[in-house]
Order: C-alpha cells, then structure tokens, then sequence
C-alpha cells in the first residue's frame, strides 16, 4: 500500500531540535502530529491515547524540502548512450539528447522514470516537486501516469505539461488539453497535487501557443511553468521574431503574475527582471543544471525575495542544490553568502505553501506535518546565526533518517515505506528499453 493511500496516524515527537530556514529559527521543543497537521509545539507535551511517542534524542528536524523546478522523466536518463555526436550548442543538446529522450517515452517508460525519481526525491528529505513533464509521443493522459507515480511513493506535486510547437499544431493542442484535463482534476480532488501550465521556452512557443496558454492560465486562475532565458538563444530570438525580450513578451501575452515561475533566467536583463519582479513571479535558478550546458550564470542577486531553487531534472537533491549554489556564488559573486542560499530554500517552500493553501515552510501547529529528520550530530553549536553554514558544510541528504508528508512517513528510521528495490529494478528494465529506441 502506497503511503499516499495509509492510514494518518497520531504521533508525538519528543525532544527533538526544530529548524526553520527563513527565518533562520532553532528551537528544542516537542511536536503533536495529528490528522496530517501539527497540533502542537511545546516543551515536555503528554501523549495522547492516539498518540505513537518518538524520542528522537535531539535530531533535527525542519520542513520537507522543496524542488521548484525538475523534469522527473530524466530519471532513466543516468548512463544514457551519448548522441552521435558532441553537440555544438544549447539548442543542439535540447535536439540530439533531450528531445531525443521525451520523444522515445511511453506510458510504461515515463512511468518508471517518475516512480523512480520520485523514490530518489524522498530518500533525499524531499517532499514537493514542481514537475515540468514532456513525453510528444504520449501526451494524452501523462500528467496522470505521473501523478500515479508520485501517490505510490507519498510526495507532494505541482504537475504541468511542456507545451510548444516544436511537435507541430496537432501536438501542440494536445499539450494545452492535457493541462487543462490536469485543471479540472486538481480543481475537484486536490489531496497531494496541484497544477500550473506548463510551456517549453518562448523561442518554441507561437503568439497562438502563448496566449493559449494566458487563456487557461485565466481561466483556472493559476501560473505559468516555462524556461525562460535558459539560453541566449531564447532572448536571441524573442527580439528577432517580437522585437522584445522574453519577459516582456510573456508579460505582454499575459502569462507573468505571482504564480508563474520561470526556471533559469540566465539571461534576463536588468529591464526584464523589473518587469517579472513586478508581475511577482518566482525565479527558480537551477545551477548544477546551468553548469552541466554551459549556459551561464544568471543574475541571481537581482531576483529578490522570489528566487527559489531547482534541479532541472538533476536528481531532487536540495542538499546538493543549495550546495551547488552556494560555491558557484563564491565564484561569480562572493557577497552571496550561506544565509542566502538558506533562505532560497525557504523561499521554495514558501512558494509551495501558497499553492497548496498550507503552511509547508514551518514547524508550528497548523502546519501541514511535511518534515523531515536529520541525524546530524554536531561538533559545534547550532544556533539561528550559524545554522546556514551548519546546512551547507555539514547536513546533507546522507543526514535523512525519516520522511514524512501529510503526516504519513515515506522513509522511516531509514528505510523506505515503498519498495525500493523492486521500483529500481524494474527502472533499469525500462531504461533499457527506453535507451533501445534511441
């Protein structure tokens, strides 16, 4: 039985050090798990009758980490044979590797990959995925095969489906339909699962494309999930064919506002991270990503209090992420210091928070019981003013002895609640046969 599907249970977590990111928050306290929410926070709470009493011995434990921006049918994609040859350019890595893989994926194939990649996801203390999925040859239905996926491990999602033109029309209207389907899902059963709309880049998106995707956009009152600006090639062509760049034509065709995120933005410059800021949108920097394509480093210190992280499909590690982030900063801006990256992180989780309805960047009652234990024992003090450079330079998805969403644990004391074993196994048997169409 898939965690998603378990009971809720009542549990009382007893001495154990509470970490907020944003703020920067520790405390030594109790917690009260029940029906899915903390109850309680205190000092020496009684157990209920319910109530399963855990001493965790002050281990840490903080909100489950949140991955604004992956693509989980990249999972099979570790190992995969190399294209015929080196691509030249950013557009020929999207041609002769990643477009080459969506387009090779069926149901059972995009399946395994998020079966697969959401396992890694929870294993590593993650407990929300901004999902950005493209399969060209099995559109119809994917965001579903997706969800399934996702329930039977136990995370949290925000799902959406890659439109663009690069299929032709026909496929094209099928992304947009398969966006509003997944609408009219999440709209009646909400449970672990929300929606954006999703769109490739701009340089693959037509004005009829764009504003198809305003126009639900309107309609269902949410988002927008694009790249924007991963590559020069994006604004390169924004101004050749629209005389504008990519901000401002998403802004003109009505797709920027507090919803929207735009993964990378490596090349906006100073005028159109004004005009994104300005709509409110979330900037998710993806820099292990950036660094693999040699893309660039983006302006990360002008996106404000909205910039959140992802990984591009590079795994859900946020560990690594935050990480990542950090020392590419010293490279290319040492003022970017341990503290920002910290608070990126709650960033994302705040931006989740605001698209489930529910506290998920907090440990406090009323919070969704989304957390994670860390069996980080250090040899210094924590404090708020240090704990950023203890998350960085010490705690790390190594750390994560259990998992828990919704107050169902995913991983306890180390072992997953699902079968890790057998989902891994039969991922390498649909890679392969993934791999053999390529």
């Amino acid at each position: 039985m898939s965690p998603f599907l378990g009971p809720r249970m009542s549990y009382l977590l007893r001495n154990a050090g509470l970490i907020t990111l944003k703020p920067a928050e520790i405390e030594c306290a109790d917690l009260r798990i029940e029906a899915g929410f903390i109850t309680d926070r205190g000092t020496r709470l009684e157990p209920g009758a319910e109530d399963e009493l855990i001493d965790l011995d002050g281990k840490i434990v903080m909100p489950g980490l949140v991955c604004a921006h992956t693509h989980l049918y990249s999972a099979l994609a570790r190992g995969m044979p190399a294209p015929p040859r080196a691509p030249a350019n950013f557009r020929e890595i999207l041609e002769m590797v990643w477009w080459r893989l969506d387009r090779a994926l069926d149901e059972e194939t995009l399946y395994w990959s998020a079966l697969a990649g959401a396992a890694d996801a929870a294993r590593a203390g993650t407990t929300c995925l901004y999902d950005h999925h493209s399969s060209p040859t099995r559109i119809r239905g994917s965001l579903e095969t997706v969800r399934e996926a996702l329930e039977n491990i136990g995370l949290r999602a925000v799902l959406c489906y890659e439109v663009t033109d690069r299929g032709g029309r026909e496929e094209r209207d099928a992304g947009v339909a398969e966006n509003r389907a997944f609408l009219e899902r999440t709209a009646e059963v909400k449970g672990l699962f929300r929606a954006l709309v999703g769109a490739h880049a701009s340089f693959t998106l037509s004005a009829s494309s764009l504003q198809a995707c305003a126009e639900l956009m309107q309609a269902y009152d949410t988002g927008l999930h694009i790249h924007a600006a991963e590559d020069l090639c994006d604004e390169e062509d924004a101004h050749s064919n629209y005389g504008i760049g990519v901000a401002h034509r998403l802004e003109a065709s009505g797709c920027l506002n507090g919803r929207t995120i735009l993964a990378h933005g490596t090349h906006l410059d100073e005028k159109e991270i004004g005009i994104a800021r300005q709509a409110g949108v979330w900037f998710a920097h993806n820099p292990r990503s950036n660094m693999n394509n040699r893309v660039g480093y983006a302006p990360v210190s002008r996106f404000g209090d909205r910039l959140v992280l992802g990984t591009d499909g590079i795994g859900a590690d946020m560990f690594d992420e935050a990480r990542f982030a950090f020392f590419k900063a010293r490279e290319m801006n040492p003022d970017l210091g341990a503290d920002h990256w910290v608070r990126a992180l709650g960033s994302t989780q705040e931006m989740a928070s605001r698209q489930f309805g529910v506290d998920l960047a907090r440990l406090r009652p009323g919070s969704a019981a989304d957390l994670v234990v860390l069996d980080y024992r250090s040899p210094t003090p924590i404090t708020a003013g240090n704990l950023a450079w203890h998350f960085l330079f010490g705690m790390s998805s190594a750390c994560v002895e259990s998992v828990m969403v919704a107050g169902r644990f995913v991983v306890r004391n180390r072992q997953p609640t699902f079968g890790v074993r057998d989902i891994y196994e039969k991922a390498r048997q649909a890679s392969q046969k993934l791999w053999a169409k390529l």
